[in-house]
């Protein structure tokens, strides 16, 4: 039969003759009522429990510490057991002020193997959800096939090459970030643009306007078909993370805690599932499916977000100067989708642009797409810190061609 072991380690401090002893300590203990020690066990109501304590003194005797040591050696009684736990615990912060430390407890280790299972369940409930949902509504725009393989061969980190996709080495809360992270798929600049051309609201998409507001992906696609907020879901998940950070970090749990554990993961599972099964039901629309992906992809770290952030403020400074020499409007659907490497290489070839920065425009923009559009891409850190300082280069030779040209107009 398995024996359930606690033990708590309690720091007096006092330089008076208080608890200056195992016995006085035993006597202490005795003031709750219920409560008998008798040698090696202590009794509680109808029932006894193995039972030690270690004394010692400490800083010249003005701290006195109590390590306990106590035991169930029957399921049956389990609860009683933890009542005399709880009863003892009080005794202990009257006695020092403050909590004493758990050393060790197999009955919230107990709890913490139960709970494992459930946290486990749910996290790769979400991971289904996510996988099967960029598979079969944005398909093609999540597949590497449209990188070049030199460019996956000399830029992967070939140390840590995944074997199954992203999302299976995603942190449980990075993952929420895929389906709770609002954005906004909207060019600020063109629609400023719009606004000061418009002479009557009429001549304003309310389209326009609401990509202006930042939405989640379970905004966008799965409100419609759940009966569910984004709110609701994402305060759970984040509740239920910190729950799981104490199970992973091997810190004791108590009862309610892993009640809570089962309560949010019920509720979070039910709409998660009904999110599953009404997948076929969820429109993407060719130009939702970019955004889409690189959402996703913005989430799975850092330097991956900073990377697509700043990538896309390059095509937005490289569309401006574009516009402004050649007086061409190549905004008309979003910037990333109609922008193309040919504007970059005009822009070089008639000297607007240093001869090399189409070259390294080529090459960073295999790697957002690589980014955006591999299943399985994980580039290095430092692969990416380089590129990004490349990128600031071509950066800054963009905005002095706009800089020359607004000052010689």
């Amino acid at each position: 039969m398995k024996s359930y072991k606690v033990e708590y380690l309690s720091i007096l401090n006092s330089k008076e003759d208080f608890c200056k002893s195992v016995e006085s300590f035993n006597y202490l203990l005795q003031s709750c009522d219920h409560i008998d020690v008798v040698g090696n066990q202590v009794k509680f109501k109808e029932n006894s429990y193995a039972y030690e304590v270690q004394f010692g003194e400490i800083n010249e005797g003005n701290q006195r510490f109590f390590h306990l040591k106590l035991s169930c050696a029957n399921s049956n009684i389990l609860e009683d057991f933890k009542i005399l736990l709880k009863s003892i615990r009080t005794i202990l912060v009257k006695a020092s002020g403050k909590p004493p430390e758990i050393l060790w407890n197999d009955l919230s280790s107990q709890l913490s193997c139960e709970a494992y299972p459930i946290l486990h369940e749910i996290e790769n409930i979400l991971r289904k959800l996510i996988t099967k949902f960029m598979l079969t509504t944005v398909g093609g725009a999540w597949t590497k096939d449209t990188v070049p393989k030199e460019v996956a061969d000399s830029l992967k980190d070939k140390k840590s090459i995944p074997t199954q996709n992203y999302l299976h080495e995603t942190d449980f809360i990075q993952l929420s970030n895929f389906l709770f992270k609002e954005y906004s798929t909207a060019n600020s600049k063109k629609l400023v643009e719009k606004l000061r051309k418009a002479n009557d609201i009429s001549e304003l998409s309310i389209f326009d306007l609401k990509e202006m507001v930042p939405q989640s992906n379970w905004e966008r696609y799965f409100s419609p078909v759940v009966d569910c907020t984004s709110e609701y879901l994402e305060n759970r998940w984040e509740k239920l993370y910190e729950l799981r950070c104490i199970v992973a970090h091997n810190r004791f749990i108590n009862e309610s805690e892993f009640e809570e554990i089962k309560k949010i993961t019920e509720e979070i599972k039910i709409k998660l599932l009904s999110a599953i099964e009404n997948l076929d039901k969820v429109h993407v629309s060719e130009d939702q499916k970019e955004d889409v992906a690189e959402s996703i992809a913005s989430n799975i770290s850092q330097i991956y977000g900073e990377f697509i952030l700043e990538f896309n403020l390059l095509q937005e400074m490289m569309t401006h100067l574009h516009n402004l020499i050649y007086r061409e409007d190549i905004l008309e659907n979003r910037q990333r989708v109609q922008f193309s490497k040919a504007v970059v290489r005009k822009l070089t070839t008639d000297g607007i642009l240093p001869k090399e920065a189409y070259q390294y425009y080529r090459e960073l923009n295999d790697i957002r797409n690589m980014i955006v559009h591999s299943l399985d891409s994980q580039f290095s850190e430092g692969a990416l810190l380089d590129a990004l300082t490349g990128m600031n280069v071509l950066k800054k030779d963009t905005l002095h061609a706009i800089e020359k040209l607004s000052t010689e107009r």
